[in-house]
């Protein structure tokens, strides 16, 4: 009876290991992190975006044509050819839709960047606030406001000649 019992055991032991031997593996497929996965997507997006965002278009300022006709003399005396600066923004400074800081922030203009310490810029109007000009934002090519003293405008523009404009609302 001895026998019998532990020949048992051997069978039942044999058995187990056979059935666990004929099994079909199963491939571990992990699970994957729907949520986890879905927010370091946007976080990428986010930052990418945010890096190379463009600030949304202001609304365009409105000119008040106040030029008047002048007559200029058909010939002029022989001058000498002086080489004419474009107006140019000579510090940091901040770029507005609007003649203060209560108005929407465009981006700065970073004179520091350039070679010359000088960041060239287009004149698009005077600002109708004593003391702004409405430049031609040199980064995102769009209208902004900055402050007329960060700049150097040459005696040859004359900023009458440019129209008055005024922010939008």
């Amino acid at each position: 009876m001895n026998i019998s019992k532990s020949f048992q055991r051997i069978i039942y032991i044999i058995f187990i290991i056979l059935l666990t031997a004929c099994t079909p593996k199963v491939d571990i497929v992990p699970t994957i992190d729907a949520v986890g996965t879905r927010a370091v997507a946007l976080v990428i997006v986010m930052q990418t975006q945010t890096a190379m965002a463009i600030p949304p278009t202001p609304v365009v300022p409105t000119a008040s044509a106040t030029l008047s006709a002048t007559e200029t003399p058909t010939t002029s005396p022989p001058t000498e050819e002086v080489k004419r600066q474009p107006p140019v923004v000579i510090t940091f400074v901040p770029c507005y839709t609007g003649p203060d800081e209560s108005y929407t922030f465009i981006s700065n203009i970073d004179p520091s960047i350039r070679k010359s310490g000088k960041q060239i810029v287009t004149i698009l109007g005077v600002g109708s606030e004593p003391g702004w000009v409405v430049i031609r934002n040199p980064y995102f090519n769009n209208p902004c406001w900055i402050q007329q003293e960060y700049m150097e405008i040459g005696p040859h523009i004359i900023l009458s000649d440019y129209p008055v404009m005024t922010p939008g609302p």
